[in-house]
Formats: C-alpha cells, sequence, structure tokens
C-alpha cells in the first residue's frame, strides 16, 4: 500500500517484483470504490489476480518463475522485453500443463495487466512498447449445447425427483439467467401480470451481492444483461405459490439459519437436492457437461430457433440472453 509511482530519476530502479505488489494494492482499493474514473471491480475478479500472481510469484515463500534461471521478481521493469515476455509465457506452458488453455492464459493476461497500467500512469516514463505488442490469443473454448431431448428429460427429472425451490432455480437458469442472475432474484422482482422477471443484480460463487446498492456501477455481468425475461405463465404460477408458502427476501434463501443472503450456487446444484442430483439419476440417459449453464444455452437455441420462425434479428435473440455482443 505504500507503492509510489516513481520519477523520472528513479524510474530504472523499480523491480518487476515491486509493480507486481503495487498493482495488487491498487486492485484492492479499486474493489473497494471506484477510482481513477473506472469501475470497482467485483471480490471474484480480485480473487483471480491474487491467485494468478501468487503462480508467478508467491512473495510469503519467496518462490515461482525464473526467467533466464533469474527470479522474475528481480528483474527491473525496464529490462521487460519481447524475448523476456514470450520465456514468461513458456514458463507458464509448463508448470500449469495439467491446467485448461483458458486457465493459462488468464494467468499471462492478468500479469500483462501490471504493466498495461504502469503504462497509463505514464506513457512517457513506461512506453513499454515490446509489451504491449506480445499478444496473448484469446480462448474461447467451444460451448456445450446439449441436445433438445436431453434438456428435456433433465427438466422433466428435476421436477420429480428435486423440491420445488431446486426445480424453481433449474428452471429459470433453463430461461437463459445465468447462475449467478438466477440466485440474486428477489420475489418482488416478479411481474405477475406480465410473467417477465426483471434480471438487475448477481450473486457471486461466494455469495457476494453485486448491486448498485452495494456500490458496483454495473450490478450485472454487463449493462445489457439487466433486463426483462418472459418465464411463461405455467413457471410464473409455481414460482408465486413457492414464494406465498414461504416469506422470503431472497428467492433461493436458507432454509436454516438465515443470514441475510442467498445460499450458494453449489448448494442449489448440490447432488444431493439440485441438478445434479438429476442427471445422477438419468446416468447415460443424457449427455450434459457441467451443471446450470448448458441450460442457458439450450435457452439459446431455442430463441435461434424462435427468430427464424418470427422473422426477428440476430439482435432480438442477444438482448433476450443479455450479451453485450452479438458474436
Amino acid at each position: 500500500n505504500l507503492w509510489v509511482m516513481p520519477s523520472k530519476q528513479t524510474k530504472n530502479a523499480m523491480t518487476v517484483g515491486e509493480l507486481m505488489q503495487g498493482f495488487i494494492a491498487y486492485m484492492e482499493k479499486r474493489s473497494l470504490a471506484k477510482i481513477d474514473g473506472k469501475d470497482r471491480i467485483r471480490p471474484q475478479t480480485l480473487r483471480s489476480y491474487k491467485l494468478h500472481y501468487k503462480n508467478v510469484w508467491d512473495f510469503e515463500n519467496n518462490e515461482g518463475f525464473y526467467i533466464f534461471g533469474k527470479k522474475i521478481i528481480e528483474y527491473k521493469v525496464h529490462e521487460v522485453d519481447l524475448k523476456f515476455m514470450q520465456e514468461f509465457s513458456n514458463e507458464v506452458e509448463l508448470k500449469f500443463s495439467n491446467h485448461s488453455l483458458k486457465y493459462k492464459t488468464n494467468i499471462k493476461k492478468d500479469y500483462k495487466s501490471c504493466f498495461l497500467w504502469l503504462h497509463e500512469q505514464d506513457e512517457n516514463l513506461y512506453p513499454l512498447n515490446d509489451v504491449r505488442k506480445f499478444k496473448i490469443k484469446n480462448v474461447k473454448p467451444n460451448p456445450f449445447v446439449p441436445k433438445r431431448l436431453d434438456a428435456q428429460k433433465l427438466l422433466k427429472t428435476v421436477d420429480e425427483i428435486c423440491k420445488p425451490k431446486y426445480a424453481i432455480f433449474v428452471h429459470l437458469c433453463a430461461r437463459g439467467l445465468r447462475a449467478s442472475e438466477a440466485n440474486a432474484l428477489k420475489p418482488s422482482d416478479f411481474d405477475w401480470s406480465k410473467n417477465t422477471v426483471h434480471v438487475q443484480r448477481m450473486i457471486d460463487c461466494s455469495r457476494n451481492l453485486i448491486s448498485i446498492e452495494t456500490g458496483y456501477e454495473k450490478s450485472t455481468k454487463t449493462e445489457s444483461s439487466n433486463r426483462k425475461v418472459p418465464i411463461g405463465a405455467e413457471l410464473a404460477k409455481r414460482i408465486r405459490k413457492y414464494i406465498m408458502s414461504n416469506k422470503l427476501e431472497w428467492l433461493f434463501q436458507s432454509e436454516g439459519k438465515y443470514d441475510g443472503k442467498p445460499m450458494k450456487q453449489s448448494s442449489l446444484t448440490h447432488k444431493s437436492r439440485g441438478i445434479h442430483k438429476a442427471i445422477k439419476a438419468l446416468g447415460a440417459d443424457i449427455e450434459w457437461k457441467g451443471a446450470m449453464h448448458g441450460l442457458r444455452h439450450y435457452y439459446g437455441s431455442l430463441l435461434m430457433a424462435e427468430a427464424h420462425k418470427l422473422g426477428r434479428n440476430p439482435e432480438w435473440v442477444q438482448k433476450n440472453l443479455g450479451h453485450s455482443d452479438l458474436q
């Protein structure tokens, strides 16, 4: 937290380790409030930065990457060039060979971020041309889209063997909601006259509330994610009945001791009561990967088919799914 911007006289003295620590201190501040005109970052984003930086160098245990036989943190910032960045990329590939391509790519991107941040502070003092030229390919894994019959079997099985709360959670995700969006719903978000639900906040995997009320500029993943979603008369009736039978602040709050927050998403999908219970019961009868997100893709495929029938353009599908990018 004592990191200060170097001057023209001291710019060549800064080490990569000092830069990493300064960047994390800055991001910790950004996790608390908007800084320098930049939005407040989410707790999950800060955790990712800290994890990836610990992967590069663990300051507590004084261990991590070596670049050309030298500790990465001992390099001066002005010594970092394309060869350095390429060797760093090679080290990530070797050390995390058993991890996903996306995981390795995120480590590289987050590490490059601290140099880009330093460049933003003073472009003349730190042009960092070589670092800025270093390209990291975007990873776009093939999304899992379940077969229509498999999705229908799963939804039917969920209704048969899961309690109403857990079944409702699954059905909301089958209406295109992200799990983090469905878990953040309140009874007041539903419009019973139009059978819609207003998606306007998120709950992350650690039960942190992302909303305007808690100081975030964006209460959903993107601005376009804030939307009203049609849920249909049948599902609306089921949800309303469930709400009327329970005294609820959140749609998915704990059945035990209530602490003012919704349940964990992992609890809502648990193998003993949620979607994983249905997946286990169906066994080899269906092909399924992951948990909830396949249902969102299933809904997207239904929207595409419906758009074709109705003569709607792709932007209609994008709007209903709450995507910021048409691609």
